[in-house]
């Protein structure tokens, strides 16, 4: 037990990095996304992440899917966190979430990757 608290010690002082950052750019690839966060690095992620505005909730495949990702861009991260069910929850500025289900990924290896300044890699 002590390990894995140690690790989401880890994992959160990792992802709190981004805080006070702002959405710069959401670059969708085959596969993947990528979240930029001005001068904070970037989340590279293998798993779409739901985008939670009030009581909507979009997802990968949704209509309005890619336009409520976009529409994040210039937000101000106030919170970054992972919780207990592996969940990275990041909360904007304006009060919209991004949530990234890691435990879904079924896959072994990397299900997030954080880049940052000075040569900073974290893989979640």
């Amino acid at each position: 037990m002590r390990e894995t608290s140690e690790m989401r010690a880890h994992e959160q002082r990792a992802i709190s990095r981004i805080a006070g950052a702002r959405l710069s750019s959401v670059q969708f690839v085959m596969d993947y996304l990528i979240l930029g966060f001005d001068g904070k690095g970037a989340l590279t992620t293998l798993i779409w992440p739901e985008v939670v505005n009030g009581d909507k909730v979009s997802k990968q495949g949704t209509r309005d899917y890619r336009d409520d990702l976009c529409e994040l861009i210039e937000q101000t991260v106030q919170t970054a966190r992972i919780d207990e069910q592996e969940m990275i929850v990041i909360t904007f500025s304006n009060g919209s979430e991004i949530r990234i289900d890691l435990a879904s990924y079924a896959l072994a290896g990397e299900r997030a990757i954080l880049t940052g300044p000075e040569h900073y890699l974290f893989v979640f």
